[in-house]
């Protein structure tokens, strides 16, 4: 109601407007259409660093409805606005611009999704003794581990391998080329003689069982770089075998990548 093709400026803001509205039912939007609704993860920016999160976290920061509209940015000539292009046309227009990475910040000084709730040593077939931490995840309710090994205060980067459980390649060693990198990343961390392994359990991830890997597979770098903050870590050495996304938003944790390093298979 209230719209005509749903392509003028003035239609999208009436097509927001209703979508956001808590009154508002599934009877109430048309669909296909020009606006193209994003769910953010509960815990915002602290789960997830998107800009879907972000744009969420400053409205519910704000006191006002938790939604927001995001959009690209183009430059002149076509191409999408970097960094440095964005702060230039905030400049010019006169308006006011922040980071993800300055909201995560801004969050951890008032907010914290995780809380150690148990430390213990354990002795593993994998590496022998380790320092065992359980993390209670506030947001998604469940519980995430942290193996450490060594002294994580000196000063040099620290061995971190970031570890999505996935029952189907860490107990059942399906998948060619993935099986037993949990069990081969926690023993190069005990020939290092120093490191971390994060457990990350997603309780809502389906089970992976096919040869591709799925959009749910990606690292909860949120949760996990809390953790890695909770610890005491500031520069890491990613163990890993697969390409390294840009991670946005580490430096408001307080986290650098100083390198990676590809997970050497075990002998035998």
């Amino acid at each position: 109601e209230g719209v005509t093709t749903g392509i003028s400026a003035h239609d999208r803001a009436r097509t927001v407007a209703v979508a956001i509205d808590p009154r508002s039912g599934p009877a109430d939007i048309a669909t296909p259409g020009h606006i193209f609704p994003l769910r953010a993860r509960d815990g915002g920016v602290l789960v997830r660093a998107g800009h879907t999160e972000a744009a969420v976290d400053i409205a519910r920061l704000a006191g006002l409805n938790a939604s927001g509209v995001i959009c690209e940015v183009m430059n002149d000539d076509g191409t999408m606005a970097r960094l440095p292009d964005l702060v230039a046309f905030a400049q010019r227009h006169g308006i006011k611009i922040g980071t993800i990475s300055d909201l995560i910040a801004y969050r951890r000084r008032h907010d914290n999704l995780v809380r150690e709730t148990s430390v213990r040593s354990v002795v593993s077939e994998y590496g022998g003794a380790w320092q065992m931490r359980v993390f209670g995840d506030i947001a998604g309710g469940g519980e995430h581990i942290a193996l450490s090994k060594g002294d994580l205060t000196a000063p040099a980067p620290v061995l971190v391998r970031m570890h999505a459980v996935n029952p189907v390649e860490d107990l059942l060693a399906v998948h060619s080329g993935r099986a037993h990198q949990l069990r081969d990343a926690m023993l190069a961390i005990a020939a290092e003689g120093r490191g971390v392994v994060v457990l990350l359990r997603d309780m809502s991830m389906k089970l992976d069982v096919g040869d591709h890997v799925s959009p749910q597979r990606l690292r909860q770098y949120g949760i996990g770089a809390q953790i890695l903050n909770a610890l005491g870590l500031h520069e890491l050495i990613l163990l890993s075998n697969s390409p390294i996304p840009k991670v946005v938003g580490l430096e408001g944790y307080g986290l650098s990548i100083a390198g990676t390093r590809p997970i050497p298979p075990a002998e035998g």
